[in-house]
């Protein structure tokens, strides 16, 4: 099943010279299904400060205590909490330990990395957010009147997990030597609950072969589902409800029964479902 990972970035670009206070706010957002336990990496765009001139900066990160995300209506989620929050760079010497940033350069590319543990609960679901996370520069004179601060808010996008179920189908009866196919007997369907409004992605084989319970011969189906969108040979796509479900009709047909020996046959319709 996959998990949709939505990370929004925005580039920024500071410039230190004769500075002032400058904040800048980036949002970082994410979509999982949340009924397991799991711990989501979140890592915001690099951000480019420049005019340095070969300095030592200090660095500071505060969430304030909101180690944990907030409902849309303010209410805390204890199931949803920050584990760790840390500064990297690819072209900058940083210490942790002091706090520092130190390079040779006229700039540094700076971004955050946060880790979320989510606590697994078919109870989660919606839109999710954290205090925003600050991150403020000063130069290495200790000089906190002036610098640069990034805020970084947290999103996450809890969906419910797709559960499905099936109706068989059943293609009659017929004579050797005619075409059978569910419209004399019953079409198959596929219902499937989610995420109200989220697209998914359905793949199944055009072709399959049924057996004769006797073990004497085997008939090929063609199978065809006509409520669905066509991406690739066995990937399709549709829409769920706005309630979070849809059925979604399959006809079989078996165009070729001249060598058929008689008797009942039956197969199976392998069919994978999955958000788009």
């Amino acid at each position: 099943m996959k998990k949709i990972l939505i990370l929004l970035l925005f580039f920024n670009c500071i410039v230190f010279g004769n500075m002032r206070f400058n904040t800048s706010k980036l949002t970082s957002r994410k979509e999982i299904i949340g009924d397991w336990t799991q711990n989501i990496n979140y890592t915001t765009n690099s951000f480019k400060i420049t005019g340095l001139e070969d300095r030592k900066l200090i660095y500071e990160i505060e969430n304030f205590g909101n180690i944990y995300f907030f409902r849309e209506d303010g209410t805390v989620e204890e199931r949803i909490k920050i584990n760790k929050v840390e500064l990297e760079s690819f072209d900058s010497r940083l210490s942790r330990e002091n706090k520092t940033i130190e390079t040779n350069r006229r700039d540094c590319n700076l971004k955050l990395k946060v880790n979320v543990n989510v606590k697994g609960d078919s109870g989660l679901g919606g839109r999710y957010i954290s205090r925003p996370i600050t991150l403020t520069v000063y130069r290495g004179d200790g000089n906190k009147s002036s610098g640069i601060k990034i805020e970084t808010t947290l999103e996450l996008n809890v969906i419910r997990r797709l559960k499905v179920s099936t109706t068989p189908m059943d293609l009659g009866v017929g004579v050797q030597g005619q075409r059978v196919s569910s419209s004399q007997g019953t079409h198959g369907y596929l219902k499937v609950e989610g995420e109200p409004n989220k697209r998914i992605n359905i793949s199944y084989p055009k072709e399959i072969k049924i057996f004769n319970r006797k073990g004497k011969g085997s008939l090929k189906v063609n199978i065809s589902s006509p409520e669905l969108e066509r991406k690739d040979d066995e990937n399709y796509t549709t829409k769920l409800s706005r309630y979070g479900d849809r059925k979604i009709l399959f006809m079989g047909e078996v165009v070729d029964t001249k060598k058929a020996p008689p008797g009942k046959y039956s197969g199976e319709l392998k069919i994978k479902v999955r958000y788009d």
